[in-house]
């Protein structure tokens, strides 16, 4: 029997394993960084949470937390998610009434009314929320999608505005980060 014969066929085999599973590792890791996207920031509240679309940061101001795409200000869409103790007007039905009405931009005698694009119900989660699009509600030329619903505590509402500019740039981004969110109440 060939010791040293042995010995070199055992060095090449694990060697050949050695080479075979780094080429394999490096392919299979340079493919994971091409086809598998990293995950996305969340964002966390007392009562929710939501997947930030990427460079989206968010803060609290006061009761509101304020989102805000990349970038130096003023920025071309903005995000706000506003919560209250919830009352008798917290309700999908007096949500809905409030968005099916022209909201007032300015001051009554020279303020422009906004235009209601859409009213309607969707939901996201286990919660059903009123959904509603209006143009030129929070600021001129911009777009802002409003959802709102309610738990057994709190009254939410979220608004989403927009340039419309930029609305190919930002929309689809803002309703990915409202489709991850999540409540922790009932």
């Amino acid at each position: 029997m060939d010791i040293s014969g042995s010995a070199r066929l055992v060095t090449a085999t694990l060697a050949s394993f050695v080479v075979s599973a780094a080429v394999l590792g490096g392919a299979g890791y340079s493919a994971s960084r091409i086809l598998v996207a990293p995950p996305r920031d969340v964002f966390r509240a007392a009562a929710f949470d939501m997947e930030l679309a990427r460079g989206w940061w968010c803060e609290q101001d006061d009761s509101e937390f304020v989102c805000s795409p990349p970038g130096k200000p003023p920025h071309a869409a903005i995000a706000i998610i506003a919560m209250k103790e919830r009352n008798s007007q917290d309700n999908l039905q007096a949500y809905e009434d409030h968005l099916k009405q022209r909201q007032r931009i300015g001051d009554e005698a020279t303020g422009k009314l906004s235009d209601v694009r859409s009213v309607g119900r969707t939901t996201i989660g286990s919660h059903e929320w009123v959904e509603a699009l209006h143009s030129g509600s929070e600021l001129p030329n911009f777009d802002t999608y409003y959802l709102a619903t309610n738990t057994s505590e709190l009254g939410i509402l979220v608004t989403l505005s927009v340039h419309k500019d930029y609305a190919d740039k930002y929309v689809a981004e803002l309703k990915q980060m409202i489709t991850t969110l999540k409540i922790y109440q009932r």
